[in-house]
C-alpha cells in the first residue's frame, strides 16, 4: 500500500483493509521520499531530514491502523527514491501480490502523480494494481464490470484476483466487450475457445456487447448504467487499451471512473 499520508491514500489504505481483512494477509505500508534540483553539498541532510520525516509519519499512520486492526500483520517501509522506482523495488524484494493506490478521482485529479506515476508503473510491473477515488464509499464490490477483447485472450489464468474477489463477496461479474463492429461472430468464437465455465466456477456472471468505436467512452457508460462497483482492466489482453496507460489517457480513465480500478 503506497502512501504520501494524504487523505486519498489513507482512504485507498481503508478500502484495501476492508476488502482483504485481516488474516492470511501480509501488508506493506510503503513512503518514498526524494530530492529534485538540489546542489550536493545539500543533498545528504536534506535526505536525512525527508527521511526522519517519511519514518515519522509511518509511525503514526501505523498507529492509527493498529488501533481499528489490532491483528493484522503490517510492515512499514520508507524508501528513498522517486514513487514508481520505490514500488517496482518493493515488488520486487518483497514478492508483493498486489499494489494498492489512491486517487483524487474526478474532484480534483493530482495532474502530476495519477498523470504520470501511475501510467509507468503499469508499464513496469506485471502485479495488480487496485487504485482507489477518494470518493468512493467503502463497501464490498456487489458488482464488477472486466472489459476486456475476448478474442485476444489465450486463458483466463490472470483473472485470479478478480475472481478471488468475486467469490469473497459473492459478487457478480459482468465480461464486457466494447467494440465498433456491428457482427458479434468473433466474439461468440472467441467463448466458445474459453472455458469460462471452468474458471468461473460458482461465480455470478454474463456477458454484454457494447456498441460502441469509443472503448474508453464505451467502458464508462456501461458502469454508470450499471451501478458498477469495481472496473477491471487488463491492457496486454485489450489491444484498444495500448495506449490506455499513456499518461494523458490514464489521467481521463481515473478522472472519468469514480469506482476503484482493478489492472490486471
Amino acid at each position: 500500500m503506497s502512501t504520501d499520508f494524504s487523505e486519498n491514500a489513507q482512504h485507498a489504505i481503508n478500502y484495501a483493509l476492508s476488502l482483504f481483512g485481516e488474516q492470511d494477509v501480509n501488508y506493506f505500508l510503503l513512503n518514498s521520499y526524494f530530492l529534485t534540483h538540489n546542489t550536493p553539498e545539500m543533498l545528504i541532510s536534506l535526505e536525512d531530514i525527508l527521511h526522519e520525516q517519511s519514518e515519522k509519519g509511518l509511525r503514526k499512520n501505523l498507529i492509527n491502523i493498529k488501533n481499528d486492526h489490532q491483528s493484522l500483520a503490517i510492515e512499514t517501509i520508507s524508501s528513498f527514491g522517486e514513487p514508481v522506482v520505490a514500488i517496482k523495488r518493493v515488488v520486487k524484494d518483497r514478492g508483493i501480490d498486489l499494489v494498492v493506490m489512491g486517487s483524487r478521482g474526478r474532484s480534483a485529479l493530482s495532474e502530476t502523480f495519477f498523470g504520470s506515476n501511475t501510467a509507468d508503473l503499469v508499464r513496469r510491473i506485471t502485479q495488480p494494481i487496485l487504485i482507489v477515488p477518494l470518493h468512493y464509499a467503502v463497501k464490498p464490490p456487489g458488482k464488477i464490470v472486466f472489459a476486456t477483447d475476448l478474442i485476444r485472450v489465450d486463458d483466463l489464468e490472470d483473472m485470479e484476483p478478480m475472481l478471488l474477489l468475486a467469490r469473497k463477496f459473492k459478487s457478480e461479474i459482468i465480461i464486457v466487450n466494447v467494440t465498433g463492429e456491428h457482427s458479434d461472430l468473433k466474439v461468440r468464437n472467441a467463448l466458445k475457445r474459453l472455458d469460462f465455465n471452468n474458471h468461473f466456477k460458482g461465480i455470478n456472471y454474463r456477458f454484454e456487447v457494447v456498441r460502441n468505436v469509443d472503448t474508453l467512452e464505451g467502458i464508462n457508460e456501461f458502469i454508470d448504467n450499471e451501478l458498477a462497483d469495481m472496473l477491471v482492466l487488463s491492457p496486454k489482453e485489450y489491444p484498444s487499451f495500448k495506449g490506455m496507460f499513456h499518461k494523458s489517457v490514464t489521467k481521463k480513465i481515473i478522472q472519468r471512473t469514480e469506482i476503484p480500478i482493478l489492472v490486471i
